[in-house]
């Protein structure tokens, strides 16, 4: 067995896989004395199948099944040997007069890969902002801290301030056949929840009222306040709701002490409302910081698209779309496509070349460790910050379960490792600005990308 290859260009080329009979044939006898040893034809008993018999029926797919096998690893070998990086995956060119039997065969691929370039980033610059959090965001977050462990106060009637907890019940008719129990339906509403709101307007505690099922159908707002989804309204055995004003009440802000502190932090880890500003700012810098970073990365990846000269496989990738991609039905179409990916595939290109170079590798610790700062992020949302690092490890491992979220996750870690690198060697042009500022940036940011990709378009 041999692998040659014909450059077609510095990013493509020909691989040709030769094998000869010999490679293959005690393979497929040993498959098919197995057969026959375990086949249960009619008219023969078992292990008695003649081998002429099997040799006519299973011998051509055993014989492709081993050469397809001794192929794949042929060039799969090569393109580790030779440290290919592939674009796409090998295309096999069609063979002629397919004979298992002769002595030699021989089979073709097309294969595209990545240009050998080397990025300098020591070479790319761009600014840097460094961002800090400013009092009205510091009270900002606090004042949300503080909504967040509210206190329910008691009314007397209902406010625009005022949170109403309903009960919502199915009316079944005097005249309905048969059992019905339809158990009710629970909903908290308030001003916001406007179609909903505008129904208890006036009410007492524990009145009673009625909507018809055709007010749900008519309008989905409504349905939706109410806890009811198209479908659940759709399947709505009756004709009527009535619905009971089980609870109201307002909230009080909760007050700014120690009791707040430890049920923000865990009890003892912030002692003073300086301490908790100085804490709160601290989170807010590291937020904010996180996304100047990216923001800066972002601009050095450009820069590093714009600048480079990166080669393109172009002819392989277009037989490449043409042959994974049955909607693409002809050689324009798959030009055209092409086009319009360019940008992206080079962005990639660079990307897992300034890995490969600076040798950015991530392990399960390290998947594991962003799943688990994955979970914290999630219990802040709803206010839990001290959850034991036993249950955070817990919840990250049944995340990790889900393979889509395990490559997810394995990708953020891996730009998280490029981008310190790329923080580390580029240079940076250090700027201090407010974070008003800074989304003033990135909302110019993302407006010159639509302006450009509009221009284009055209």
């Amino acid at each position: 067995m041999n692998v040659t290859a014909t450059n077609h260009d510095d990013v493509s080329a020909k691989l040709t896989v030769t094998i000869d009979n010999a490679d293959y044939k005690d393979k497929v006898e040993k498959q098919l004395h197995n057969y026959a040893k375990n086949a249960q034809v009619p008219g023969f008993r078992k292990g008695k199948v003649p081998m002429s018999m099997v040799r006519r029926q299973f011998e051509a797919n055993a014989a492709l099944e081993e050469i397809n096998k001794l192929v794949s690893e042929a060039v799969n070998n090569y393109i580790s040997e030779n440290n290919l990086r592939l674009v796409g995956q090998p295309v096999p060119n069609p063979v002629e007069d397919f004979d298992y039997k002769k002595d030699q065969l021989s089979v073709e691929f097309e294969v595209g890969f990545e240009p050998n370039i080397t990025i300098d980033l020591a070479k790319y610059e761009a600014p840097y902002f460094k961002v800090e959090a400013s009092d009205k965001e510091i009270n900002t977050s606090i004042e949300n801290m503080q909504k967040r462990f509210a206190e329910q106060v008691p009314q007397e009637e209902i406010g625009e301030e005022s949170f109403v907890n309903l009960e919502i019940q199915q009316v079944v008719e005097d005249d309905a056949e048969g059992e019905h129990h339809h158990a009710p339906k629970n909903a908290t509403i308030n001003a916001q929840t406007k179609e909903a709101f505008e129904l208890v307007k006036g009410k007492k505690m524990d009145e009673v009222f009625r909507i018809s099922k055709e007010e749900l159908v008519n309008n989905e707002d409504l349905a939706k306040q109410l806890g009811f989804s198209k479908n659940e309204v759709d399947h709505l055995h009756h004709n009527e709701l009535e619905i009971k004003i089980k609870d109201f009440y307002g909230l009080k802000d909760h007050e700014l002490n120690q009791e707040l502190f430890d049920k923000v932090y865990g009890e003892g880890n912030i002692a003073s409302e300086e301490a908790l500003r100085e804490k709160v700012k601290s989170e807010l810098d590291e937020y904010f910081q996180q996304n100047a970073d990216v923001h800066f990365v972002n601009k050095i990846l450009e820069q590093i698209v714009k600048t480079e000269e990166i080669q393109l496989p172009e002819n392989f990738l277009v037989k490449h779309l043409m042959f994974t991609n049955q909607n693409v039905t002809s050689e324009q179409q798959a030009r055209e496509i092409l086009e319009r990916e360019k940008d992206q595939l080079k962005y990639q290109i660079i990307e897992g070349k300034l890995m490969n170079d600076n040798e950015v590798k991530i392990d399960y610790s390290d998947v594991l460790e962003q799943a688990e700062q994955l979970v914290r992020n999630q219990m802040a949302m709803y206010g839990i910050h001290n959850l034991a690092d036993e249950e955070v490890q817990k919840y990250a491992v049944e995340i990790l379960k889900d393979q889509n979220q395990l490559q997810q996750i394995s990708s953020e870690v891996a730009m998280a490792k490029l981008k310190d690198v790329i923080l580390e060697k580029a240079k940076k042009n250090e700027k201090a600005i407010s974070h008003d500022e800074f989304l003033e940036e990135i909302k110019n940011k993302v407006e010159d990308t639509a302006d450009n990709a509009e221009t284009s378009g055209n």
